[in-house]
């Protein structure tokens, strides 16, 4: 059970590199209110591979200069089968999620303008 959504909680959110005090209280709320929903919709768990980052796990990573997980703004969510993938960005895009597709995740954000994009 979550601490933020039925689903979710703070610590899905932090920080990966185990190094810093940056944790998922950062996380924009809206994000995972909308990751909920998405959640509900697909009927499947949602797993976060990447959240909130402080500025050296972002570099690490290869993270973009000014990422929107430096913000709490994004999350990468991992994706085993194309289906899923289809109904991660599809149910995203309804939610008014920007998108980005790797091979290996799905990027969404909360930035101002949704747009989809490739890695």
């Amino acid at each position: 059970m979550g601490d933020i959504t039925k689903n979710f909680s703070v610590q899905e959110f932090a920080c990966r590199c185990g190094n810093c005090s940056v944790d998922g209280t950062k996380i924009d709320r809206r994000l995972v209110y909308k990751l909920q929903v998405i959640r509900e919709i697909i009927d499947k768990p949602i797993y976060i591979n990447s959240a909130c980052r402080c500025d050296r796990h972002n570099n690490d990573v290869g993270g973009a200069l000014m990422s929107y997980h430096l913000s709490g703004m994004a999350v990468d969510i991992a994706c085993d089968n194309s289906l899923d993938r289809c109904d991660l960005v599809k149910q995203s895009l309804n939610q008014g999620l920007s998108v980005g597709i790797s091979a290996k995740f799905i990027h969404v954000d909360t930035r101002d303008i949704p747009i989809i994009f490739l890695y």
